[in-house]
């Protein structure tokens, strides 16, 4: 049988301290404060804890070229070469056991991805993280326990040269766009009867995701116009709806075609396994549940880093993109008298799972939702400069 090292590793001196039961056996207090080295590579699901062995038989490892198992043994204990095997750190080249290990390996090869945003993509995700059962069991912090225990936050007013005097600006031009502007907030209370007009949603999908113009830069590269800026112009997000209640369309899973302004139907769900699929998206927050449609916005790495080859700031610039995408999805949704949100902090395995995404090749980075504004306040909004009101009551901007 032939091996090699996997295709990214990257290593990380821990001294984290964390639980062990042998110390609570030994009389001690249950924790383990000794150093480790772990060991994170995109195929894993985990960081791996190594020894200083382990990495050497690593590093004496060609990632590239296959070698013969029995003559690395020959060269290197053969327990350790095992070990390394069993966890996926070192591949073999062929064998069932291994399978899903060397598919996401050989997606690390065929995209080139920097090494440091791979590992922070594949390691970074949540699983299946429930907010909303965190807080009924106390687990999360409230403001007040969070300045007791680490103080007061930083200041918002933020100066750099404190003795110059400051230099006043002209008063701003005042238009339409700045009481748009300013009737834009985040909306935490849906209403969870109503249903989203289909004029109102293809409206939000055309102007937040659309493609409205395309420009071939070469035979083989096309450069797409939305209504937001992309990096490149690549535009390299894509829009995924979870539809609980919109007219016309029966709940389920839905990818946009930016290109056609069509939806691809994927998945077709109840309207309980809709709701489902809505609190496990967004990690539990509650308060988003009722939203009729949610949209999952996912990179695809493969276009990103097509042009960007291992370059330090495409990652970065695809959650920019997502960034401008949900400001456009702010001003549509305020434009059109609806409320709206965005989160980062979403189930990522359990949105990868539900649109069955090519590992490494495409993930997911924020949802974002909108729909008719509940009339009763259930759950506060951060919004102290105008008083919230429900869609009904708020003025036409």
């Amino acid at each position: 049988m032939r091996v090699r090292r996997c295709h990214q590793l990257v290593v990380e001196l821990d001294q984290a301290p964390r639980f062990s039961f042998a110390s609570l056996l030994e009389g001690g207090d249950g924790m383990d404060r000794s150093v480790r080295w772990l060991a994170y590579a995109p195929q894993l699901a985990a960081a791996e804890p190594v020894t200083l062995e382990q990495l050497a038989v690593l590093q004496a490892t060609s990632c590239e070229d296959w070698v013969d198992q029995a003559q690395l043994c020959e060269r290197h204990d053969a327990a350790i070469v095992d070990s390394l095997l069993a966890v996926g750190l070192l591949l073999a080249e062929h064998g069932q056991e291994q399978a899903a290990w060397r598919a996401r390996d050989q997606t690390a090869r065929d995209i080139a991805w920097w090494p440091l945003a791979l590992v922070a993509h594949a390691h970074g995700g949540w699983g299946e993280v429930d907010i909303q059962a965190r807080n009924e069991r106390g687990l999360m912090m409230s403001s007040e326990q969070i300045v007791e225990a680490f103080g007061a936050a930083p200041e918002p007013s933020y100066r750099r040269v404190p003795a110059v005097a400051p230099l006043p600006l002209a008063a701003p031009v005042q238009s339409d766009f700045d009481a748009l502007l300013a009737a834009r907030r985040t909306c935490r209370n849906f209403d969870g009867e109503a249903v989203l007009g289909r004029a109102e949603f293809a409206t939000m999908m055309r102007r937040v995701w659309g493609a409205v113009g395309t420009r071939e830069l070469a035979p083989g590269a096309v450069a797409v116009k939305k209504n937001s800026p992309a990096g490149g112009g690549l535009h390299a997000v894509e829009a995924y709806v979870l539809v609980q209640r919109v007219e016309g369309l029966a709940p389920g899973i839905y990818h946009y075609l930016s290109m056609d302004h069509a939806l691809e139907p994927m998945r077709m769900l109840s309207a309980d396994e809709a709701a489902g699929l809505a609190h496990r998206f967004v990690a539990g927050q509650d308060w988003f549940n009722n939203a009729p449609a949610m949209v999952v916005m996912t990179a695809r790495f493969d276009r990103l880093f097509w042009k960007y080859r291992r370059h330090t700031k495409a990652w970065r610039v695809v959650h920019l993109d997502v960034g401008h995408l949900s400001q456009t999805m702010y001003l549509s949704a305020t434009d059109l008298g609806l409320g709206c949100f965005v989160t980062a902090a979403i189930s990522d395995r359990a949105v990868e799972e539900a649109l069955d995404l090519p590992a490494l090749r495409e993930g997911p980075i924020a949802i974002v939702g909108f729909g008719r504004r509940s009339g009763e306040i259930r759950t506060m909004e951060l919004d102290q400069l105008v008083p919230v009101q429900p869609a009904h009551l708020a003025p036409s901007v």
